[in-house]
């Protein structure tokens, strides 16, 4: 059973500047004449989600926690709120992007990240 997004999170990401891109899951192969000819790769293909939350001090604490030890220093996949209010999804974090924070004034953060939807 997956670890869930804490509560104590917030649960929503902000509408503004979230990117949702389909995967590809074609294999493309090149022909000696005339255009590439294409095929199925695979059905598993995870989307990708960039989204940010606004949080405090606090909040980033309790997210860093949860990376280190609920899932295993960011090596493990959770389920978070899906950002339409639809059924949760289960994501990972991509490769080389650990969640990121930018100080928007006194303890406020806007904490960004970057997530594999896995079907």
């Amino acid at each position: 059973m997956p670890a869930t997004w804490p509560e104590t999170l917030p649960q929503r990401f902000l509408i503004a500047g979230n990117q949702h891109q389909l995967a590809d899951p074609r294999l493309m192969s090149a022909t000696d004449t005339g255009p590439g000819k294409s095929r199925p790769r695979s059905s598993a293909v995870p989307d990708s989600f960039t989204g940010s939350m606004r949080m405090s001090g606090a909040q980033w604490a309790i997210l860093t926690a949860f990376g280190r030890d609920d899932l295993a220093r960011w090596s493990l996949p959770f389920t978070i709120p899906a950002p339409d209010g639809g059924d949760d999804w289960l994501v990972m974090l991509r490769q080389n992007a650990l969640p990121s924070r930018v100080n928007i004034g006194g303890d406020r953060w806007t904490v960004t990240m970057s997530l594999l939807v896995l079907p």
